[in-house]
């Protein structure tokens, strides 16, 4: 028989647990908001979207601006930052999404997505097209496009 002998833990123990746990989380936790930046048309309202608004917009449920424009949203193909999005703003998988998209556009409920290969074109495309949102890797020029502050 095999007997077990659990230590008390010390104070020194569990300080050094507890920083052993919280340099772990640190480690593993995501920095998904410095891969990518949120671009808009000059036609969207303000300077800032909220992270519940831009999640309702990219899964379809929010179609107009408040000032009423047409919301259209422009996605990436693959990449970094189009996977760092999608977990971070809608808790998908980049199939998750392309899967979403599909049940919409089968149904009838929505047209999918534009997408781009190239966060140049896609924010060229943003920067003219009235209502557009998308999101570029950081560093990527906006050109005319304005970025989006999310909250």
């Amino acid at each position: 028989m095999v007997r077990q002998v659990m230590r008390k833990p010390t104070p020194k123990r569990l300080v050094a647990l507890a920083v052993l746990a919280a340099a772990a989380v640190l480690v593993s936790s995501p920095t998904w908001a410095a891969e990518y930046v949120v671009i808009a048309n000059g036609s969207a309202p303000g300077a800032a979207v909220s992270s519940t608004d831009l999640k309702a917009m990219f899964l379809g449920d929010k179609t107009t601006w408040s000032n009423g424009t047409a919301v259209k949203i422009v996605v990436l193909e693959d990449g970094a930052a189009h996977k760092a999005f999608l977990q971070e703003v809608l808790g998908k998988t980049p199939a998750q999404f392309d899967s979403y998209w599909k049940k919409l556009v089968f149904t009838g409920k929505a047209g999918a997505p534009k997408s781009f290969a190239d966060p140049a074109a896609l924010a060229a495309y943003v920067a003219k097209e009235p209502g557009a949102i998308g999101y570029v890797p950081a560093g990527t020029a906006a050109g005319s496009a304005k970025t989006m502050k999310v909250e």
